[in-house]
């Protein structure tokens, strides 16, 4: 009962990650969805004959993804998925495309079933207008130009044949990009194009090189080189010259973060687990104190350096989104860390990170029952009281994003 009445008293929520335009024709005007783009949209992977999905996910149960799918499921849907059955799956999957029928099925269950006030989009800037409405805004993410190179083998790369995103930007300036200093202008030009939906910016290349990221201008003119070798896609490029051209593209990334005001989150943890515990980003947090760092999944499984690191560092922020559907258990012991190494402030307790409505409902279900079974231990001990508890989580869900991803 009081952890009940404690979820009750959670009102807004501020949703500070989600992938929705990526899935494919899963537009608010026309979605085209069923039951397997649901699970492949939320981390479970299977395929579309129900025979070979219910065999498929019955070697996933006990898992954290799939026990969030089960309860948006019976909470938006009315369905328990376990045990499973192909009937059952069959009856869901039905339910689900009698629901999109409604084109606005998806905005209405954030807004008034899940009590989503804000939601940002990581996905590509062509797909913005298809999800242009007030409670959506954007990321500027730019990791095809942090890394634009294609692995040869353990310490060789070669630039990529396709053109990154800031090549494709100067031809529609009509603008060449014969120098770095040509670059550096369309650079910007291209970060400015992108601001007018963006409240944020985003670090995702954690999935293709470490991200010990170190302030790096061409002193030295070897940036020159790379970029060369960059725009005439020949050539190869070695471990360190990789990590240099990243590192000059993220810096003049956080220099516009710094002159904008705005928040940078960076994707930690897992991806290519080569160097990418949170603990590597204290140099360039160190380097820019004036930038509000948004740590990424909590970090996980390096979770257990995020209350250091935010101690050490005020500018530094942690967000569990999508943690909750990897590890309940190692949700819940961070959780218990930041409470009592006083962080609740640089805490972000939500974001879905899924492609979809079902996806981000099942996350927030098991968030919200994994912060109340935390501040009911810390009630019971006597360490809280009940409004203390609502207070926190209020800060957690909604008042802490609200502050650092402030509305334009």
């Amino acid at each position: 009962m009081l952890k009940d009445n404690l979820i009750a008293e959670w009102v807004q929520i501020y949703d500070t990650h989600e992938h929705y335009g990526d899935i494919g024709n899963y537009y608010p005007e026309k979605p085209t969805i069923d039951l397997a783009k649901i699970f492949n949209g939320a981390y479970m992977h299977v395929p579309k004959h129900f025979k070979k999905m219910c065999e498929t996910l019955q070697k996933r149960i006990g898992s954290d993804a799939l026990n969030s799918l089960r309860e948006s499921f019976k909470q938006l849907y009315d369905i328990d998925i376990l045990p499973l059955s192909i009937e059952k799956v069959d009856r869901l999957n039905n339910k689900i495309k009698e629901a999109y029928k409604d084109p606005n099925y998806i905005y209405k269950n954030l807004k008034q079933n899940l009590n989503i006030t804000n939601i940002i989009l990581d996905i590509k800037p062509h797909l913005w207008e298809k999800w242009n409405n007030p409670i959506f805004q954007t990321t500027i993410r730019i990791d095809e130009i942090t890394f634009p190179f294609v692995k040869i083998d353990n310490n060789k790369y070669r630039p990529m044949s396709c053109k990154h995103p800031v090549e494709v930007y100067s031809e529609s300036l009509d603008r060449a990009l014969n120098t770095l200093d040509d670059f550096d202008d369309v650079l910007d030009k291209y970060f400015s194009s992108l601001r007018y939906r963006a409240n944020v910016i985003k670090i995702g290349s954690a999935y293709e090189r470490s991200i010990h990221f170190l302030h790096e201008r061409n002193e030295d003119g070897k940036i020159n080189e790379i970029f060369r070798k960059i725009l005439k896609k020949e050539g190869s490029i070695n471990e360190k010259e990789m990590r240099r051209w990243g590192n000059y593209v993220v810096s003049s990334l956080l220099e516009y973060a710094r002159k904008e005001k705005l928040p940078v989150q960076v994707h930690t943890g897992l991806a290519s687990m080569t160097e990418t515990n949170p603990i590597y980003l204290l140099d360039i947090m160190k380097k820019f104190a004036d930038v509000k760092f948004d740590i990424f999944h909590g970090g996980y499984p390096f979770h257990h350096s995020i209350p250091g690191i935010l101690t050490q560092r005020f500018n530094a922020h942690v967000d569990l989104c999508w943690m909750p559907i990897l590890s309940q258990s190692a949700t819940k012991r961070l959780l218990c860390e930041l409470i009592e190494m006083n962080c609740v402030d640089k805490v972000f307790a939500f974001g879905g990170d899924c492609e979809n409505l079902e996806g981000t409902c099942g996350a927030l279900i098991i968030i919200k029952n994994i912060l109340a079974d935390v501040l009911v231990d810390f009630i019971e001990a006597k360490k809280i009281s009940f409004s203390d508890a609502v207070d926190i989580g209020n800060r957690m869900f909604y008042e802490n994003p609200k502050r650092i991803f402030s509305l334009k």
